[in-house]
């Protein structure tokens, strides 16, 4: 996967964990596993929530982490006429896309 990928990949996780209380990595973690069914390494959790909080989309209040209101609306615009997890996901990253740094 490309860094792009990852960090929406991670986004989309966030976005997914968070939904209805604010979670820890561990939750981010095992919603991305169930997204790509596959379990995300610490560097790419670190690198990617790192990107993300830099960007005003993700932030963390003590050990949890939650979307910023930023962070809804990005999420809100990728599910727009879609149900999909991969078409959302592919949109994130498609909006990511213009964020530049990645």
């Amino acid at each position: 996967m490309t860094d792009l990928q990852t960090i929406s990949w991670i986004f989309l996780a966030t976005a997914l964990a968070t939904n209805t209380k604010p979670t820890d990595i561990s939750g981010i973690s095992s919603v991305a596993d169930g997204i790509n069914h596959a379990v995300p390494t610490q560097k790419e959790l670190q690198t990617s929530i790192a990107w993300l909080t830099t960007k005003g989309l993700v932030i963390k209040r003590g050990k949890n982490y939650e979307l910023t209101s930023k962070g809804k609306l990005a999420y809100e615009s990728a599910s727009k006429n879609t149900q999909t997890v991969m078409k959302i996901w592919e949109n994130i990253e498609l909006n990511f896309n213009g964020y530049g740094d990645n």
